[in-house]
């Protein structure tokens, strides 16, 4: 009679968030370091090159932002949802055109951040830049990277289906599963502490 083995749950922090997707996040991590990287140099770019080009202009590329500042909480808390949840996952589908418009959309967002944050410094500091942002940024950040690196991974399969190898279906379910299971909470809960813990960080440390 033969024992069935016990499925090794996969270890480390990756397993731990991922489980049973986590071979297929490693599988994505070149992808995923290409994004980083593309995001940490445009977003350098966006600060040093500040005052060369209009922050207006910048949003209006980036889609608009709306007028917050009569917005509650909560109407905050689902326009970011909506906002983030929405782009990821349509830069992410747009990956099958050679994985090139998810590596777009991470360092336009990484140009934009790095822009905002110039603007931002004139009249702050770069320490408040750093307590508005990371509370939330150190999960938003990373998860909508991630859904570029699975966009990028549609892109090569993509690629090799015109080979007459792989499966596009197949990387299409997969990228849409973690989509749907881990990008999405994430992203949710991201929102969540943008709008509650990241203010509280921001208070705390005196900026406003």
């Amino acid at each position: 009679m033969t024992v069935p083995q016990r499925r090794e749950r996969p270890s480390g922090l990756l397993g731990f968030i991922f489980r049973r997707q986590t071979s297929y996040v490693r599988r994505l991590s070149p992808l995923f370091m290409l994004c980083l990287f593309g995001f940490g140099f445009s977003m350098l770019a966006g600060y040093y090159l500040g005052d060369t080009i209009s922050l207006a202009l910048l949003e209006e590329v980036m889609g608009g932002l709306p007028d917050l500042a009569g917005f509650d909480l909560v109407q905050i808390f689902f326009f970011i949802v909506y906002n983030n949840v929405t782009k990821s996952f349509f830069w992410m589908v747009l990956g099958v055109m050679g994985g090139l418009p998810p590596m777009f959309f991470a360092v336009l967002n990484g140009f934009f951040i790095g822009h905002f944050s110039y603007h931002v410094a004139l009249d702050y500091s770069l320490g408040f830049i750093a307590a508005a942002l990371i509370p939330h940024g150190v999960i938003e950040i990373p998860t909508i990277l991630l859904s570029s690196a699975a966009g990028m991974g549609l892109g090569y399969a993509f690629i090799n289906r015109l080979r007459g190898q792989g499966s596009l279906r197949a990387e299409f379910g997969k990228a849409l599963l973690l989509y749907i299971t881990k990008i999405m909470p994430l992203l949710i809960l991201a929102a969540v502490l943008e709008v509650t813990l990241t203010p509280i960080v921001v208070a705390f440390l005196g900026f406003v």
